[in-house]
């Protein structure tokens, strides 16, 4: 694990100019400023508010173990509340053992879809919104929010919208799941397979550009305007569902959005560097690579031995703090000139 002071700004600068470098938004990428009062809610916090709304189970167990000298049920109590914490575990309470997907939907449309109190976008969305005003990029996300596509609109940014609808049911003996695909300038998501070829891609000196910035959304999409597109990677077996696509022939990821990864240098950007599915798509975009590529991760609260393990994947991770290392690449990318189209 590095410093921030180590980190190849003027590299990564350059690369995003170019169209070379992918960033890769995790929830961190969404929560981080400390002067916007607005912001999404942690996986935490939905989970405790799920659970208590529920009654979910390990829930009662920590209310009725409160005030408890027992060392026995004080253990049995910090379980519980460690499973009220885990936002896939409630989730999965909610929709499998009460029969109620749709509390789920509403409590994250409460969230990030309130007309009254709206989520603005922040200095990360309109860093990148900016730099594909001069350059077409792909950037891929974990997070439902739509923040990044507002900064996109009001930096007037034509884009792709790619969204994983891993909820959607089986049709037509396809494995449940789809990718639903949003053309600039469109308004309805519709979904396509994963074999077609969406990325409006060109060969240059023989290197694949992108011709218009795309957008990737691998664990769902919330639409303020239209609630029917809502889509979410939720629940235990959403997930399961998700990794086991990933790594398919039936794959929920675009043949050519791997392709384009492939050739990139990733930068993992507020992302939960112990996630699953984190893993399997950098497993399966590095096991096609032509040419080892390094990739680059920031994250403030990593163990160095974790680091040391993703540093064997070629993912090079430093410490810092989202709201440090912004401000550091936007400088470096106001040094580096926007390169020729």
């Amino acid at each position: 694990m590095k410093a921030i002071e180590d980190f190849p700004f003027d590299w990564i600068a350059r690369d995003l100019r170019e169209g070379k470098c992918i960033p890769f938004l995790g929830a961190g990428a969404s929560a981080f400023p400390k002067d916007i009062n607005a912001k999404p809610p942690s996986a935490r916090t939905l989970a405790l508010e799920l659970a208590k709304e529920s009654m979910y189970p390990p829930y009662q167990s920590v209310r009725n173990a409160a005030g408890s000298n027992d060392p026995a049920a004080q253990e049995r109590s910090l379980r519980a509340q460690l499973d009220c914490e885990n936002l896939m575990l409630v989730s999965s309470w909610v929709e499998h053992g009460l029969g109620d997907r749709s509390r789920l939907d509403e409590k994250l449309r409460e969230h990030l879809a309130a007309e009254r109190k709206p989520l603005p976008y922040n200095t990360l969305h309109d860093l990148l919104a900016r730099v594909a005003q001069q350059r077409p990029m792909a950037i891929i996300t974990t997070n439902y929010d739509d923040l990044i596509e507002l900064a996109l609109f009001e930096r007037k940014v034509p884009f792709d919208l790619f969204v994983v609808a891993i909820d959607r049911p089986a049709v037509e003996g396809r494995a449940q799941g789809a990718t639903l695909f949003r053309p600039a300038g469109q308004d309805e998501l519709q979904p396509v397979t994963g074999e077609q070829q969406l990325l409006d891609l060109e060969l240059d000196g023989g290197q694949v550009r992108l011709k218009r910035t795309a957008l990737f959304k691998i664990h769902g999409h919330i639409d303020r305007r239209r609630g029917g597109d809502d889509t979410f990677v939720f629940t235990e077996e959403g997930y399961v569902s998700f990794l086991g696509r990933m790594g398919s022939g039936d794959s929920v990821i675009p043949a050519d959005l791997v392709t384009v990864m492939q050739s990139r240098t990733l930068l993992f950007l507020g992302y939960g560097l112990r996630d699953w599915n984190f893993r399997v798509l950098l497993d399966r975009v590095n096991r096609n690579r032509l040419q080892p590529k390094r990739s680059y991760a920031i994250s403030h609260d990593i163990e160095p031995a974790e680091s040391d393990l993703w540093g064997a994947r070629k993912v090079v991770v430093f410490k810092a703090d989202l709201n440090e290392f912004v401000p550091r690449l936007d400088a470096a990318l106001a040094m580096t000139p926007p390169s020729s189209p």
